[in-house]
């Protein structure tokens, strides 16, 4: 019998395209998890009254598993607020930023938490070498988002959609296909054509003969400073996943590990430098068939992958979580 009660601290922001974040909080309280914004309790109660709040909270409520989702550059909380919540209830953060703010936010964190999960394929064994327990995750979508419009005419070669500004590598490769003469429409933040509503951005997945996926990281951070080193990492990012979603053909920067979620020339394409990107862009614009086959299959991979949608994957963590929760027996960081 499943009874892990759950509470979630979470600053939910609106923007963005499609709330993948809310749509997971959504779901997991469609499973009785209860939410609380922390970021809105210490502008009310300030740094102890947001702690009294919680603790409160979770005595009258009889929550034993917490699932904190910090944003990327947050300390509201100190570790020994966290491992006092540990000693009565089973921990677990989001490490969503673990590619750049390892060092500074998440292995300080780690240090209370009894699970860490991310969404990549490298960040187990450096949880393991500090004696973390760890897993990733990939249920953010829900694929209904996804299905229409239906029949819409392929009228744009290529775009990205996304922040190119501060980006690791991001512009260097939209300016290497312009001066090839290859235009790339940009969309999103500080880009040309702007911030587009999660319509429109579903449109234009659909709509774009070659989409690409970039995975270039944060140039600098708060976190970061003037450190540059974090800059040669790669991330998972959302058009990946939506683009798949959307039937788009997708070419994403490589990601390691990125051929355990989609076969590489079958489902998706990838490219390791300009000059490879260069060489695919070509390909693909000329060769329409294979292209729209792989586009095709890897929009079916999407659709079957439980992991991937919000539906299924939420009910699963949560029995993993139960059963990490009961074998759990208490000892101090």
């Amino acid at each position: 019998m499943n009874d892990t009660k759950i509470l979630i601290l979470a600053q939910v922001v609106k923007g963005g395209y499609i709330q993948t974040v809310t749509g997971f909080i959504k779901t997991l309280m469609e499973h009785n998890a209860v939410l609380l914004n922390h970021a809105d309790l210490y502008q009310k109660y300030g740094y102890r009254g947001t702690q009294n709040y919680i603790t409160d909270f979770i005595r009258k409520n009889n929550i034993n598993c917490i699932i904190y989702l910090p944003s990327a550059f947050e300390f509201y909380f100190d570790i020994y607020f966290l491992e006092n919540l540990r000693k009565n209830c089973y921990l677990i953060m989001l490490a969503g930023e673990i590619e750049t703010n390892y060092e500074t936010q998440i292995q300080y964190y780690a240090q209370a938490i009894d699970l860490i999960f991310f969404s990549n394929f490298t960040s187990g064994p450096t949880m393991r070498q500090i004696g973390i327990n760890s897993m990733p995750y990939w249920g953010w979508w829900n694929p209904d988002h996804y299905r229409k419009p239906d029949n819409v005419e392929k009228n744009l070669d290529i775009s990205f959609l996304g922040q190119t500004a501060d980006k690791s590598g991001r512009q260097t490769y939209i300016d290497y296909l312009a001066e090839n003469g290859i235009n790339v429409e940009t969309f999103g933040y500080g880009s040309k054509n702007g911030i587009i509503s999660t319509e429109e951005a579903i449109k234009l997945y659909k709509r774009t003969r070659v989409n690409l996926n970039l995975s270039g990281v944060s140039k600098k951070t708060r976190l970061t400073g003037s450190s540059e080193i974090h800059r040669r990492a790669k991330q998972f990012k959302i058009n990946l996943f939506e683009s798949a979603f959307c039937g788009g053909f997708v070419l994403s920067e490589y990601v390691p590990g990125i051929e355990n979620l989609f076969e590489i020339g079958k489902e998706i394409d990838v490219f390791y430098d300009k000059y490879d990107l260069l060489e695919k862009v070509k390909y693909y614009l000329e060769h329409a068939q294979e292209r729209e086959n792989i586009a095709r299959k890897g929009r079916e991979r999407a659709y079957k992958e439980k992991k991937f949608d919000v539906k299924y994957a939420v009910p699963e963590l949560i029995s993993v979580i139960d059963e990490l929760r009961k074998k759990k027996k208490y000892r101090p960081s």
